[in-house]
């Protein structure tokens, strides 16, 4: 009998606890929904409207109805959050006229809250799809790598420095849409042709080439023994959680 009592109380004391803990997650209050006042860009001219984000995904309401849309997380391909407040909305809509290439939307919001980073932080919470991020993140944690670097780009390179911390990889510059966060799951590999080279490979959308991988080389002003890359890749996909530990061969240049 004492031993069948111990039982009840043990089974109730637990239904209790399970009670207690499930009304607690009940009652916590979902995050509430980010509002932008926009501008939406077009091929020729524009609209205005807002843009919600919320927990299910993204909707732009309109007076400009033929634009107006109710996105969920899967049916976008990719977000891209830019310092002066931009954000694109790559989907999975075929553009008339152009041979089935994405549609792209285009919003500014007029306002001076939220700020970037709250919009960034705010969709990296809720979609592992990429996220371009053309920001400058002020608390970047330790810093693990950094490298003096030259962006090389189609019409023009930007001088700045490339940053390896323990969250993010970040180029950092002072001209006009040199900056870049990425997370390390967003990286597809890190690789090397010479001492002076050194090649993201990054899941976001290549502009000119749909569903392709978007690539950046940068020129490094300083040296970078083969040491020193082998350690950087191995931190690299260490980070994106690659299992190392039974390679046997270290990583060459051109990897």
């Amino acid at each position: 009998m004492k031993k069948s009592r111990k039982i009840r109380s043990w089974v109730t004391g637990t239904i209790f606890l399970i009670a207690v803990l499930v009304q607690g997650a009940i009652s916590l209050p979902a995050q509430s929904p980010l509002l932008l006042n926009v501008r939406h860009d077009h091929g020729w001219g524009s609209c205005s409207g807002t843009v919600t984000l919320d927990d299910q995904g993204v909707r732009y309401e309109t007076t400009h109805t033929k634009d107006a849309r109710n996105w969920t997380y899967e049916e976008v391909q990719q977000f891209q959050v830019e310092d002066g407040q931009r954000l694109k909305v790559i989907t999975y809509e075929d553009r008339k006229w152009r041979l089935g290439a994405d549609k792209v939307f285009e919003f500014t919001w007029t306002d001076g809250e939220p700020t970037p980073l709250e919009v960034y932080d705010f969709l990296r919470a809720r979609t592992r799809r990429p996220i371009a991020a053309g920001l400058r993140i002020a608390d970047l944690g330790e810093v693990r790598y950094e490298f003096p670097v030259k962006h090389l780009g189609v019409l023009k390179g930007r001088q700045g420095r490339l940053l390896f911390t323990e969250r993010w990889v970040v180029l950092q510059s002072d001209e006009k849409g040199g900056n870049r966060t990425w997370r390390y799951e967003d990286l597809e590999s890190v690789s090397s042709s010479g001492l002076y080279d050194l090649t993201l490979t990054t899941h976001e959308q290549q502009k000119f080439h749909y569903a392709s991988r978007r690539v950046y080389q940068f020129q490094l002003k300083e040296s970078l023994p083969p040491d020193r890359y082998d350690t950087l890749w191995r931190f690299v996909n260490g980070k994106k959680g690659v299992d190392l530990f039974g390679a046997s061969e270290t990583p060459s240049r051109g990897r």
